[in-house]
């Protein structure tokens, strides 16, 4: 431990110099994921950069002149009570589901994490607080922090976030299917039969770089038609957000990262969807659906259909990804949860930040911020009546 060092990175290119080949780091490092591929990373940054002012805060763990540890980390700041201040977030935030270092296992964890966090608190000057969540709940990461949080009890708020149901694999589908409800199941292969019989149904995963952009392009078309006429129109509304899936798209698909795939129905598209693999777990990320199939509950036949391939593929389990939403509860059998830690330091500047975050979220600032409002706007009506 004595010959590693960290190092400070403030400029992104770095990523592609420090993270090792997508093959290496799911082999040789803890827990990886696919939100931890440098090319996510890549996609991630030029599409946040765009919409807000952010600095890399990039940490590198070595041991003499190779890399055992890799913590990107962005700056951004923010204004509460007239004052700026720093707060330190992961790469990937808000669009990974799963946030987690990148960690050697030739090395304990614990070795290699303490002399980053030692690093980050001998320069408490860059920065105010951390704030980092999506953390699987029985991560090696998850229990660094508990233990860090035994001694620095003051400095560190943790709280359950978010549910990630999954489905545990077996290779004989067959028997999976048993662990699904029968009525609902009975439904979808009555729909399944019901569009077989009116035309040619199919199942298809992209393989060919080329066929990347038209059926995300159709994807793009089908989510902006499902939600135009709510209250939640479609975020592909917009170009920027296009680019972002595109290009982290083609990035994955580099690495043999990328599940896209999609439903058909003589040759008109029913259902697509963007997922990911690392060759363990298929992640189901986003769909959309063609909403003149709305009655054949395209979203639900989707997921029979992945669920199949996942079977198929040797895969040990179909995560569902954060998120609570009724559909996933017909598929998933299990739950993990992932948490979400903030991180303040000793100076004057993070304490002030810590008591200002508390006062903010505390229960009776907002009912007494709510009743001012509540005055101040009397108080505008009767001004308006006594003028007038």
């Amino acid at each position: 431990m004595n010959d590693m060092e960290a190092i400070i990175h403030r400029d992104i290119n770095c990523l592609e110099k420090i993270i090792p080949e997508w093959d290496i780091l799911k082999n040789e490092f803890y827990e990886v994921t696919v939100f931890q591929d440098v090319g996510w990373f890549k996609s991630w940054w030029n599409y946040k950069s765009k919409k807000m002012e952010i600095t890399p805060y990039i940490i590198e763990i070595k041991d003499q002149n190779k890399t055992v540890g890799v913590v990107p980390f962005y700056i951004f700041r923010t204004r509460l009570a007239k004052i700026i201040f720093r707060t330190l977030k992961p790469i990937g935030s808000e669009l990974s589901d799963y946030i987690l270092p990148i960690i050697s296992k030739n090395y304990q964890t614990d070795e290699i994490l303490n002399v980053a966090f030692n690093k980050l608190y001998r320069d408490k000057s860059s920065w105010d607080r951390i704030e980092w969540g999506d953390i699987p709940e029985y991560s090696f990461f998850a229990n660094f922090i508990r233990k860090q949080k035994q001694s620095r009890s003051s400095l560190i708020k943790g709280e359950r976030t978010d549910v990630c149901p999954y489905l545990p694999l077996s290779s004989d589908f067959e028997e999976l299917k048993n662990k699904f409800n029968k009525r609902f199941l009975k439904e979808i292969l009555y729909k399944e039969r019901k569009l077989n019989s009116e035309g040619k149904l199919v199942f298809r995963r992209v393989s060919k770089e080329q066929e990347i952009e038209p059926i995300l392009n159709k994807f793009f078309d089908l989510h902006c038609e499902r939600w135009s006429y709510t209250d939640t129109p479609s975020k592909f509304r917009f170009e920027e957000e296009k680019e972002q899936v595109l290009e982290a798209a083609k990035n994955l698909f580099e690495n043999n990262s990328l599940y896209l795939a999609y439903i058909s129905h003589d040759n008109e598209i029913v259902v697509v969807h963007i997922g990911m693999t690392d060759g363990k777990r298929s992640y189901l990320y986003l769909h959309a659906m063609n909403i003149h199939y709305r009655k054949y509950s395209p979203g639900s036949l989707l997921a029979y259909y992945l669920i199949q391939d996942a079977c198929k593929e040797g895969y040990e389990a179909v995560d569902f990804l954060r998120g609570d939403e009724g559909y996933k509860e017909n598929w998933a059998t299990q739950e993990r949860f992932n948490v979400k830690f903030d991180f303040y330091n000793h100076s004057l500047k993070s304490m002030l930040y810590k008591n200002l975050i508390e006062a903010y979220q505390h229960k009776h600032f907002s009912l007494l911020m709510h009743k001012i409002n509540s005055i101040l706007e009397s108080f505008k009506k009767v001004s308006t009546k006594l003028i007038g």
